[in-house]
Order: structure tokens, then C-alpha cells, then sequence
């Protein structure tokens, strides 16, 4: 998942009609409008100038995009050359334009409106496709020439985003296709639907008066939400009853719950799944109730964030707040002047120095990798684990006019003590990497006060992340093996968590050393 930050921007732009005039050669989705498809591309190269990293030319990026309408249609081709922007459909030459300045982000959307009109007078499969085919073959080529964390989300794909970051109107339900039948498969806590008293694996056959059968799962999810506030009805079969049940239910602002908590002994493990909206919100709770006692005694924390993806940057910066008193949690620095920013921690410490181990590994990313980084170099956890998986980066969100989404890497994100977490992640102090002789028997090992399988952070801290120069070596430092057993991670923390001095002889080897790259 991206670590992302908000941006919302609206371009007006003044219109010309500029149509080319010629018949149409077949007739297929009516829904393109050339003014709206300029307004869309002119967001995107906008944008583009102004936010992204680095510094892009317009016009390479304009043609290359508009290359990606050959993925419809294969016969298509454009090219630039001697200030002119050809177009030709098998083989035959049908249009060529007067190529803008190279950073006329105006210009150059206004051409791209007029080359897809042109392509769908000339091409029967282009003409066919809809518009957001259109658009999502445009920007997803447009994007190979950016960085593999930029790309364009259509308005369905973009909506369901959305839905995941800030939530949406629905009554708190995961659903199931089991041939055919829609099935509940599992009720949220707190919601209308639990409310209400729908159970797992009631069938829905009913949305709305609409029977479900035949309906796809995203059809039947789509019916599911709505306005807050407004009612749906649903009718159900539940196993034990002779006739269907009805339910009106009124939606609520759903966000998928992205924080858990189980306890072992004394130990509260609290698993982060991902950062949306309510993740600082609901780990504060959970952090409220270990402090005021709601869940018995408790000796210390295990914070798993293995298989995390991310989210969203302010998230990260809460979670890790969460546990500080004071200094940096991370720097971000980019091209745009608002991407160079400090987050430091406000002193809160919800959790009231009880000692943490933070669990990692190589799909930890992101969000994640923000708060491993900022636990880690100010000594407030032992991370275990694997290295993380390296996205050093930060992407904005930008709303289109069609409701879809560009999504542009804006900034990197750099750790406490300095170094890049680009490329080569956040290292664990204690590793587990099963690719690794000696790392067998790590938590017995533990129990018999004996501290083994430590990394040495240095070499990590003074590395360059863009250099190549020692990078095969630190990638072999605690390489991460997808499907390795995740027991020995926990078994370590636990162990740690019971010997109170090698935790802290662990959490000290955390610390930055003053040969750390500022």
C-alpha cells in the first residue's frame, strides 16, 4: 500500500474547440467529451509540474501516454518530431498537430483531448472502448516513465480507495460469494449490521428488493453502501429458521478496522494491519486501556507490523507519537517546497514506557517502515524480525475531474538518525532471517541469558540509498523469505519481554552510534 498525503485540486481551464472534422467511422461509447478529457489531463500534467519528485518534461511524458491507446488498439501510433505530433492508424497517416512548449501542462492536455477524439474517428476498437478505458490505457503508460509508486486509479478503482482510507457509508459487513449465494462472512464490532443482529454466514437473498442470485459480489457490495444516515433492507436466510428475516438497517461511516489486540500471559501483541484514518485513534484506545488496567497486567507490548503495507503518512506519525516523549519521528524532503517537513513527537507516550518489541519483515513497508525507524533509532523499541521492504517514498493523492485518482511520488522519507529508508529498508536489531545460519533457537537462547543474532546498525545508517557501492552486502544482512514461519519472531519478543536485561542490552545496540550519516 502507498504511503500517501491528501491533495485535492481543481483546474479550470479555458476551452477551445478545437474538433477535427472529419466522419465518424463507427459508432461506440458515446460517453467521451473531448472539454472533459482535456479538464482530466490537464489535473494530471499540472500536477505532475508542480508535485512529483523531479523534474518531468511534458512533452515526453504527453506522447508517452498517449502511446498506451496502442494497447487498445494495436495499428495506432504517434510520434513527435521537428515540433510536430503525428498520428497514424495501420499505417495510414490521419492527423498531426502543432506541438505546445514543453511545459505548457495546458497545451499539451489540450492536444492529448484532440488525439484520442482523433483516434476514435479512425479506430473501431478505440472508438468502442469507454472512456475510462481510454483514460486508464493513457495514464498507465504516461506512468512507466515516472517511478514504479505513481499511477492512476480510475473512478470505480479510485472509489474503493477511498472507501479503504476514510471509510464509507455501509452497515459493517464482509461478504462472501459461496457459489452463487452471498454470504455474510464476518460482522464488525460496533456497527449497524452487529446492531442490528446480523450473525456470520446468514445469506443474504435480498438487497433493496433486489434478489442477489446471479449478482456479482461487487454488485451486491455496491447496493450495500450509500449515504450515511440513509436505510437499506436486507433479507436474510439463517440456518435453524423456517422463513427469510428482514433487516432495515441504517448505514453508518464504516472504516476497516486496521488495529487488533490479543494478550499471552502478560504480554499485549497488537497487530497494525495497515494506516488509514482510525488507526491512531483506535491504537490510542486500545494504549488507554492497558494503562487503565482494563486488561489485567501487563508486562510489556509486542507491536507487529510484519506485512503492513502502509498507508497514510499522518497515521504513521501518530502511531509512532503514541509511544514517544520527545524528538524526531521522520524528515520527508521532495522538490515541491511543502514536501521538506519535520514530525516530532509531542511527548504523549500512551503507553507509559512500558518496554515495546516491534515485530518486522520484508513486506513491512512504508507507514510501516516510518514507525520501525522512528521506534528503533530513538531507543523506545527492539525491533526483531527481517529487513523491511525498502519504500522510502511518499506519494499525494490527487482527485480528478472524472473521480478518479493520480497518485505521484512527491517526497523521501528519511529515518530519525538520517539515512534513507529507500531501497534497503529498516534493518532489526535481533534477526530471525531463516536464510541465516545460527538463527535457530533465538527465543531459548534468550531464556538461558544469552543475547544472540544482533545486527550491527551502522553500516545501515551511513549507507547512501541511491549508491551502489555496498548494496549487495547490505542486502544480505537479514534478508527477508517469503513464506518463512512467523513463530520465531513472536517466541523472540516474548522471551525478551520476560528477561528485562536483555531487552535492554538489545534496545541499547537500537541506539545510534555517532558514526551515523547525518
Amino acid at each position: 500500500m502507498t504511503l500517501a498525503r491528501h491533495l485535492t485540486r481543481g483546474l479550470a481551464v479555458a476551452a477551445v474547440g478545437l474538433l477535427l472534422a472529419a466522419p465518424a467511422a463507427a459508432q461506440g461509447d458515446s460517453s467521451f467529451a473531448q472539454d472533459a478529457a482535456r479538464k482530466v489531463f490537464a489535473t494530471g500534467l499540472d500536477n505532475l509540474a508542480s508535485v512529483y519528485i523531479r523534474k518531468v518534461n511534458l512533452g515526453d511524458f504527453a506522447v508517452d501516454s498517449l502511446k498506451g491507446l496502442a494497447t487498445i488498439d494495436p495499428s495506432f501510433a504517434i510520434d513527435r518530431r521537428n515540433g510536430r505530433v503525428n498520428l497514424s492508424v495501420a499505417n495510414a497517416a490521419v492527423a498531426d498537430f502543432t506541438a505546445p512548449s514543453e511545459d505548457s501542462a495546458n497545451g499539451w492536455a489540450e492536444l492529448m483531448a484532440r488525439v484520442v477524439a482523433a483516434a476514435r474517428t479512425h479506430s473501431y476498437p478505440i472508438n468502442a472502448e469507454s472512456t475510462e478505458k481510454l483514460y486508464q490505457a493513457v495514464f498507465d503508460a504516461g506512468m512507466t516513465i515516472l517511478d514504479k509508486y505513481s499511477r492512476y486509479a480510475g473512478a470505480d478503482t479510485a472509489r474503493e480507495n477511498r472507501a479503504a482510507r476514510e471509510g464509507f457509508g455501509g452497515i459493517g459487513i464482509r461478504l462472501d460469494n459461496d457459489n452463487g449465494a452471498i454470504l455474510v462472512q464476518s460482522v464488525l464490532p460496533n456497527t449497524p449490521a452487529e446492531k442490528a443482529g446480523l450473525k456470520a454466514n446468514d445469506k443474504i437473498i435480498r438487497v433493496a428488493s433486489r434478489p442477489t442470485s446471479g449478482m456479482e459480489l461487487k454488485d451486491v457490495v455496491a447496493l450495500m453502501r450509500g449515504k450515511v444516515g440513509a436505510s437499506i433492507l436486507l433479507e436474510v436466510e439463517r440456518d435453524g429458521t423456517s422463513q427469510p428475516m428482514k433487516f432495515d438497517i441504517k448505514r453508518a461511516l464504516i472504516v476497516p478496522p486496521t488495529v487488533t489486540m490479543a494478550k499471552t500471559d502478560d504480554v499485549a501483541e497488537i497487530k497494525i494491519t495497515s494506516f488509514n484514518h482510525d488507526t491512531g485513534i483506535s491504537l490510542s484506545g486500545i494504549l488507554d486501556g492497558l494503562r487503565n488496567g482494563k486488561n489485567g497486567k501487563v508486562a510489556g507490548i509486542v507491536l507487529d507490523l510484519r506485512n503492513n503495507p502502509g498507508g497514510l503518512l499522518d497515521q504513521a506519525v501518530v502511531v509512532s507519537d503514541l509511544f514517544l516523549t520527545s524528538g524526531q519521528i521522520v524528515s520527508t524532503r521532495g522538490r515541491h517546497p511543502d514536501s521538506t517537513q519535520l514530525f516530532n513527537a509531542t511527548g504523549r507516550d500512551a503507553a507509559k514506557n512500558l518496554p515495546v518489541v516491534a515485530l518486522i519483515n520484508g513486506s513491512s513497508a512504508s507507514a510501516a517502515e516510518i514507525v520501525a525507524g522512528a521506534l528503533q533509532d530513538r531507543g523506545r523499541a527492539v525491533l526483531v524480525g527481517t529487513t523491511t521492504f525498502g519504500k522510502g517514498s511518499v506519494q499525494t493523492v490527487i482527485r480528478m475531474p472524472n473521480d478518479g485518482e493520480l497518485t505521484l511520488t512527491w517526497a523521501h522519507f528519511h529515518a530519525p538518525s538520517g539515512y534513507s529508508i529507500n531501497r534497503f529498508g529498516v534493518f532489526p536489531v535481533i534477526c530471525t532471517s531463516p536464510a541465516l545460519p545460527g538463527t535457530q533457537g533465538l527465543a531459548e537462547a534468550i531464556d538461558q541469558g544469552i543475547l544472540r543474532g544482533t545486527v550491527d546498525l551502522t553500516q545501515r545508517r551511513s549507507a547512501d540509498a541511491f549508491a551502489e557501492n555496498g548494496k549487495d552486502d547490505l542486502q544480505k544482512v537479514c534478508p527477508y523469505q517469503a513464506g518463512a514461519s512467523a513463530d520465531t519472531d513472536m517466541q523472540v519478543a516474548r522471551a525478551l519481554l520476560r528477561h528485562p536485561d536483555l531487552y535492554q542490552r538489545a534496545l541499547k545496540q537500537s541506539l545510534p552510534s555517532l558514526a551515523a550519516k547525518p
